[in-house]
């Protein structure tokens, strides 16, 4: 999404859960056949976009705890694009 603040226009990307919890069938899933894919589409979406602002599901996706303690005026750590391009 986008968002304004100071006069400057950020796009933020709130990352939810990417992850496999125990009982999901990604292989041979009569309820959902193309999860495997739509789960790849996943990735390759949240590859191609653009982010200045990365947040998640979870704080420890993008460093909240410690961005939160470097919060002062004039300086927004959570406008992160190495973050986002890094995270793994």
């Amino acid at each position: 999404m986008k968002v304004r603040e100071g006069g400057e226009s950020y796009n933020v990307v709130i990352v939810g859960s990417p992850n496999v919890n125990d009982g999901y069938k990604l292989v041979n899933n009569a309820a959902y056949p193309q999860i495997s894919s739509d789960y790849a589409k996943t990735f390759t979406v949240l590859q191609s976009l653009h982010c200045d602002v990365f947040l998640g599901a979870h704080g420890s996706y993008y460093d909240m705890e410690s961005k939160y303690a470097r919060v002062s005026a004039g300086v927004n750590p959570f406008i992160d694009p190495k973050g986002y391009r890094d995270c793994k």
